[in-house]
Parts: structure tokens; C-alpha cells; sequence
């Protein structure tokens, strides 16, 4: 019987994950988080291609964790008829699945959208792809570099010498696996009033154009030759950098660059063609940011968030990734949160970000070993012991524990 509360608003919501890297599995621990049931369905011999990729512990690295924490592992061949059969038994006691296998991989499997909608209508079946099911690159493998440059991502990363640039963060996943997440929910929250389930198909290149449209192609959004040209949201970031670090900030307004310039050491500048208005300014964001860039003033960190904090203008010192975990800021709304687990020891991750009633919650799970819940699981859905230990010993079963 489900339990919904305010605080894990997916509680009796199961969930079947068949994934490798991020994109499924960073969706699907955002649900775990609130409170829905993940099974992860990974391939006996190696697993998710995450598992030894970084920083690591008894063979699972923190990559790995920061995406899958909180569920369970079924070990198992889906290229054998017992995995086929593991995933039909269990899909009729299953909300969501979601993978992110090529297109008509999982048709091949016999484990395809509308084989398992027929065995459980109320299925809501998530096929996330690279470039999506149609088109000449429908089939091709697809990582988050990929998309970076396919989508134009590098290009906003380019410098003024036009080569292209990564931005150094799997960027693209992570969009997917968000899109995902809401796409789950609203698909849920249909399913009460149709009672019935649905195909969803995400690609990344889509998700990722959708997500970099708003401000990245601002000026390629109207087509009309009477248009007023402005420059691209790319245009608007550049820190100011000092001897002893760096200041993010964010001004606007006229009054504001009335404090910036004289702070930057261009007093002359204020008032001047280029910076006498909002309109000015954001037709010439480049020559604008070219202030930031070569501040004629050291004048240190904090003395410039002295002056920008009193005009009110929106500012932050950069802060090193290393130093994340000291920041007052940080600690005063529970981002992080430490604890120890059997297999990994002291782990710090990141706390939900979503707070239900205003009030943090916690998601202070371990992530799974390889295959350490695939007997549970198994004989969940009815399998004998014997027949289990024949798939073990066959290796299209496998199981860990510590």
C-alpha cells in the first residue's frame, strides 16, 4: 500500500533502472531521495561503467555514489532468458522503467515498450537516447562531450580566438537526468486520471538545446528584420580576478555601474556612449566585460564585496571546489551532510535540494555493491533458491556483499 507524505512525495513508487554512467542513474537517485523504490539492473561481469571511475573504495567510486545512492542492484544478463524473464516478473509490480540503451536495443532484448506496457498497462516506459529514435545519427553512441559540442555547448565556451571549449562538468547528463525526473512526475500524476501508462522518449540533444535556448540562442530566438540586436546571454560572464582570488557579480543597472567602473579603476568610463544605459551596455557585452577582465585596481577580494555588498549589487567571492565544505553560507542551509557506510566508510554528499515544507531532509544512503541485492530481489518475485544459485553458478547471476 503506498504511503505518500509531504516529505517523500514518491514513497510506494517503484522504479526499474537499466542504465549506464548518468543520465538514468542521477534520475532515478533524485527519486530514491523522494522517497521511491530503485531497482538498478546491471550487467553481472562489469556493472555500470561508473562503478571504478575515480576516487574509490572496495571497487565502487564516489562518481558512482553521487549518482545511486539509496537503492538496490540486481546483477543480471539481460542477453539471457532468465534476465528477460527477471525483468517481465517484476515489471507487473513496477511503476517506471527507465534505460538509456541505443534505440531498439530493448525490442531486441524482448523487453521492448510495448511488450512490457502489455504485461502492465499502468507502466510509464522512459527510453532516454543521444540523438533521439529518428534522423542519421539516431544509432550512434552518445556522451555528454558528444552533445557538449553537438548542441553548441563548446561554442559557448569558445574564447575570442573562436576555438571551442568544454564546460568542465557533465553538464549534458545531468540536464537529461532532471528532464527525466520531471518527466516521470508529470507522467505519474497523469497516470491518476487516465489510469493507464505511457512511452516517453528524451534525448539528450533535445533536452540539452531546450535547456541552453533561453539565454544561449536569445539572439537567434526572433527572425524579423526590424529585431534589435542585443548580445547573446554567452556574452554576460566574466569574473573579476585579483592577486588574492576571484569575485562573481552580477550588475545591471545604471546606478550599479556607477560603483563598478570607479571599483574596476575606469572612472572615466562612467557615463560614457558604452555605459550610459541598459540598452548600450547589453548590445555591447563583450567590450563591457573587457573592464572585468583587466581591472586597473588590485584592491583584493574582500574590499571589492565591502563596496559591492553596500551598493546592493548581486556578488559572491569564487570559491575553490576544495573549500566548498567550509563555507558558512554552505552549512547554514544543510547542502552537505556526512556519514559512514559498510562498504565506503565516511562519505559527504549532498543533502535534497528540494525542500518539501520548507524542511531539509536527508538522503544518507549507501550505494549498492555490485549484484548485493540481486538474491532478495530474485525471490521477491517468486524464484526459487535452487534456481537461483544454478543462475549464479552459470554467471548470468552474480552477487556481492562485504
Amino acid at each position: 500500500m503506498r504511503s505518500f507524505t509531504s516529505s517523500k512525495p514518491l514513497n510506494g513508487i517503484k522504479v526499474i533502472e537499466l542504465s549506464n554512467m548518468i543520465t538514468c542513474s542521477l534520475a532515478a537517485m533524485t527519486m530514491s531521495s523522494q522517497g521511491a523504490e530503485i531497482i538498478k539492473v546491471e550487467p553481472p561481469k562489469i556493472g555500470d561503467k561508473m562503478r571504478p571511475l575515480g576516487t574509490q573504495k572496495n571497487g565502487v567510486s564516489g562518481f558512482f555514489h553521487n549518482c545511486n545512492r539509496g537503492k538496490r542492484s540486481l546483477a543480471i544478463d539481460l542477453k539471457s532468458e532468465a534476465g528477460v524473464q527477471a525483468i517481465k516478473d517484476l515489471i507487473s509490480e513496477t511503476d517506471i522503467l527507465m534505460h538509456n540503451y541505443r534505440p531498439g536495443i530493448m525490442d531486441k532484448l524482448g523487453l521492448g515498450s510495448e511488450t512490457l506496457r502489455e504485461i502492465n498497462p499502468k507502466l510509464i516506459y522512459i527510453a532516454v537516447s543521444g540523438f533521439g529514435t529518428k534522423g542519421p545519427m539516431a544509432d550512434l553512441p552518445a556522451f555528454d562531450h558528444v552533445i557538449q559540442g553537438f548542441a553548441g555547448f563548446t561554442d559557448l565556451q569558445s574564447s575570442d580566438d573562436d576555438s571551442f571549449d568544454f564546460i568542465k562538468t557533465f553538464i549534458c547528463d545531468k540536464v537529461t537526468a532532471y528532464t527525466v525526473c520531471q518527466a516521470a512526475t508529470a507522467a505519474l500524476l497523469a497516470r491518476t486520471s487516465t489510469k493507464i501508462g505511457q512511452h516517453i522518449d528524451i534525448s539528450m540533444l533535445h533536452a540539452c538545446l531546450s535547456f541552453m535556448w533561453p539565454d544561449g540562442m536569445m539572439h537567434r530566438t526572433l527572425k524579423d528584420k526590424d529585431k534589435f540586436e542585443m548580445s547573446p546571454g554567452s556574452d554576460y560572464f566574466q569574473t573579476i580576478n585579483y592577486s588574492d582570488g576571484g569575485v562573481a557579480l552580477a550588475a545591471l543597472t545604471d546606478e550599479h555601474y556607477e560603483i563598478v567602473l570607479p571599483m574596476l579603476g575606469y572612472p572615466e568610463l562612467v557615463g560614457t556612449p558604452l555605459f550610459f544605459s541598459i540598452a548600450s551596455r547589453m548590445s555591447n557585452m563583450k567590450e563591457v566585460m573587457k573592464t572585468y577582465k583587466e581591472p586597473k585596481k588590485d584592491i583584493g577580494v574582500d574590499k571589492a564585496l565591502e563596496i559591492l555588498t553596500q551598493a546592493d549589487i548581486p556578488c559572491s567571492p569564487c570559491i575553490k571546489r576544495d573549500e566548498i565544505e567550509t563555507v558558512e553560507q554552505i552549512k547554514a542551509i544543510g547542502a552537505l551532510e556526512t556519514y559512514v557506510t559498510k562498504a565506503m566508510g565516511e562519505l559527504t554528499v549532498t543533502t535534497p535540494p528540494v525542500l518539501f515544507e520548507g524542511k531539509s531532509t536527508s538522503h544518507a544512503e549507501p550505494s549498492p555493491l555490485l549484484g548485493e541485492h540481486s538474491r532478495d530481489i530474485l525471490k521477491e518475485i517468486g524464484w526459487e533458491d535452487v534456481k537461483i544459485s544454478k543462475l549464479i553458478d552459470s554467471g548470468d547471476v552474480l552477487i556481492t556483499s562485504i
